[in-house]
């Protein structure tokens, strides 16, 4: 699947809201064009996502696989598209996508550079990458999972996907409190951060 563009999601605006004595930080993130192909170290850094295009039989479970290393994680996909229904997208649609952090996103090779590697050399290096990405989805998703952890998850989730931000916001708070380290950290921050975008502009 070829990459389009690479863009990354930096914090532009601080807004701050709450009572007295009681005050929210909420970080307003927008897309700009990437200075690199290396996605940051740490989400506070910002975000780095890559389009790609939908071929017939792809799901979002399959390009979370392939472009993430999970097929778990789709739903950080839900973030930055707009997505009516996670079950349907169609052939030819861009989608974006987040690049692990710390990864470097290679460029796409042409057709005339890709025939230009003996094919003798070409199919070990091929089968090595497989391999690795293999296992380092088996390492994530062997991750064990705390009492109640995915149950709050998906509770949080719901209520996201029911466009209930508030109630959303406040159980992806109450989960990355108590599962900071958590494989669904990330998500929840990424939930997280969309629930603050959409309360922002109430």
């Amino acid at each position: 699947m070829a990459n389009r563009r690479i863009v990354i999601l930096g914090s532009l605006v601080l807004l701050v809201c709450g009572t007295a004595g009681h005050a929210e930080e909420m970080l307003l993130y927008t897309p700009k064009e990437a200075t690199s192909a290396e996605a940051p170290a740490s989400p506070k850094d910002g975000v780095l996502v890559r389009t790609v295009t939908v071929k017939r039989g792809d799901t979002l479970a399959k390009l979370s696989r392939k472009h993430i290393g999970v097929s778990d994680y789709f739903p950080q996909m839900l973030v930055f598209n707009k997505i009516k229904n996670p079950d349907l997208i169609h052939p030819g649609e861009k989608l974006l996508v987040p690049v692990p952090a710390g990864q470097a996103v290679k460029p796409a090779r042409s057709a005339k550079s890709a025939k230009s590697v003996p094919a003798g050399e070409a199919k070990p290096r091929t089968a090595a990458r497989r391999s690795a990405t293999r296992k380092h989805a088996a390492s994530v998703e062997s991750t064990s999972v705390k009492p109640g952890e995915q149950d709050l998850f998906q509770r949080s989730q719901r209520s996201y996907l029911d466009r209930d931000y508030r109630e959303a916001l406040a159980r992806f708070n109450d989960f990355l409190r108590k599962f900071p380290r958590s494989r669904f950290a990330a998500d929840a921050s990424l939930y997280r951060a969309d629930c603050l975008l959409h309360l922002s502009g109430e």
